[in-house]
């Protein structure tokens, strides 16, 4: 089966179906695939939204989409706390399920195309990487797609990365998540994200975040993993600092997964394809915060594509990133600094002074201001007593 399109979108999560959507409604034939054969399932995520980015949101999400409030956001390491409410630390939790089943619905409503449990397998390309036709596989059979735009939104392990042969992750450039929905438990601050630093997260971090009073996704993440996963999710629900909330938990489901940290490529247009969302490393750190930033440059990607094809303007990287920088490049700009203070420290630097530096940037005690004074003196006693006194 041979189909023609505009613009082909791989990938059918918030950035793939804000994509597909914005190319619909701005003219382009749209076709968008999903490897999954139910949209948002399983999901690979903690499902937490940021209030602060709802204004550069092109839609409204409707409130039966917010499940649970958050009012703010707590954080643990070597026996400090810090609690931070207000903007920008509240927001809500979704239902990832729930919620991208919403987005593709939306897609699907602008006039998109979906084809679920449709597996993108080969790109023909010509001589100039521009991709000419594309090879899905769908149960026993396999489509002919041939785009004129290939948006990418495959995620932090894109398919269209190694198709194109550019997915070449360095160690550092993933994060690795191991993550459970829990019930039954005794939550301390039920409307409260909780973050905490300790060898249970090597160079990252762990975190409790609600979806109601007694349920919450419960993950660790590590970016250098000496030991398994496993080994580091139970080392952590059996720490001191959480295990009265945790000990009568029971797991429902997995929630596992990857995220990206560094990025894996120099551009976001190769040829005519484009990437967003995670393969582009469109994420708001030092949270890793994706989902309403995959929205948001969606929007925009799909918006180029359907431009680009009417021949209104050119694709390419120039174009795409001044159009996300003059929407939310400030936040970006943020991030990378984020990433260049906690996820780009040293590797000699002591295990106890890198959870300390982790809460102090993740709380805001640590910034540019004062990044000099953790510098000058990597010893924990010394970056300890330093949050202590600003906080």
């Amino acid at each position: 089966m041979q189909i023609e399109c505009d613009v082909l979108v791989v990938g059918a999560g918030p950035a793939g179906s804000s994509a597909a959507r914005s190319a619909a409604l701005n003219g382009a034939k749209t076709i968008f695939i999903d490897k999954k054969r139910e949209i948002g399932d399983p999901v690979k995520c903690a499902e937490g939204i940021g209030k602060y980015l709802f204004p550069y949101l092109p839609f409204k999400i409707p409130r039966d989409q917010l499940i649970w409030r958050i009012d703010g956001m707590f954080f643990w390491a070597d026996d400090i706390s810090i609690e931070r409410e207000g903007s920008p630390w509240d927001g809500y939790s979704v239902d990832r399920k729930r919620f991208d089943k919403w987005l593709a619905e939306n897609a699907v409503d602008a006039g998109a195309k979906l084809f679920t449990n449709t597996e993108l397998v080969d790109l023909i390309l010509d001589e100039e990487n521009n991709v000419k036709k594309a090879i899905a596989k769908r149960e026993n059979h396999f489509l002919e797609i041939i785009p004129k735009v290939v948006v990418a939104a495959d995620g932090s392990e894109s398919t269209v990365l190694k198709l194109l042969d550019l997915y070449h992750p360095k160690e550092g450039d993933l994060g690795e998540v191991k993550s459970y929905e829990m019930r039954n438990l005794d939550l301390k601050y039920p409307h409260y994200e909780q973050f905490y630093f300790g060898d249970f997260a090597p160079r990252a971090y762990a975190y409790i975040f609600p979806l109601s009073k007694s349920v919450a996704n419960v993950g660790v993440g590590t970016t250098l993993s000496k030991k398994s996963l496993e080994e580091y999710f139970d080392s952590f629900i059996h720490s001191e600092p959480v295990k009265n909330q945790l000990r009568k938990g029971k797991i429902k489901n997995e929630k596992s997964g990857k995220a990206t940290i560094r990025h894996l490529t120099d551009k976001w247009v190769y040829g005519n394809t484009i990437f967003v969302g995670d393969a582009a490393n469109q994420n708001i750190k030092p949270f890793i915060e994706g989902i309403l930033p995959a929205i948001i440059c969606g929007d925009s990607v799909g918006e180029i594509a359907s431009l680009s094809i009417q021949e209104k303007i050119l694709l390419t990287d120039e174009i795409y990133k001044n159009k996300i920088n003059n929407k939310i490049g400030k936040l970006f700009g943020i991030s990378n600094k984020s990433t260049n203070l906690v996820y780009d420290l040293p590797q000699n630097i002591e295990n106890k002074a890198a959870h300390l530096i982790y809460l102090g940037v993740f709380s805001n005690i640590i910034t540019d201001d004062n990044l000099k004074l953790v510098e000058s003196n990597y010893d924990p006693v010394h970056i300890k007593n330093l949050i202590l006194q600003l906080r």
